[in-house]
């Protein structure tokens, strides 16, 4: 049973398929122990080019910004809010815009 021309290539479904949570856990917090002072699990998870830069100027923070980095990584239920994040502190709340009066 082929995939001609004519009909589609039917892929099986694999358990778990699409939720990659624990996946890209695992895969961000190695990369924050091996390359986390370049900033490397930060670009895994979607930071803009500034954060990797200032990672890499300041060695991961002296080495603190990638401990804590670590423990958010490894400790907290839901990676969604350090996706496509680009404040270099990943875990600190954005500030609320200013509305003039």
């Amino acid at each position: 049973m082929g995939g001609g021309p004519f009909e589609p290539l039917s892929v099986p479904e694999l358990p778990n398929a699409g939720s990659g949570t624990e996946n890209e856990r695992l895969v961000s917090s190695g990369l924050a122990l091996l390359l986390g002072p370049f900033g490397a699990h930060r670009i895994y998870l979607g930071t803009t080019p500034k954060v990797a830069i200032i990672y890499g100027v300041t060695f991961g923070g002296f080495g603190i910004l990638v401990l804590l980095d670590l423990g958010h990584l490894v400790f907290s239920k839901d990676l969604k809010s350090y996706r496509n994040n680009d404040r270099v502190l990943m875990w600190g709340k954005p500030k609320e815009p200013i509305t003039p009066q």
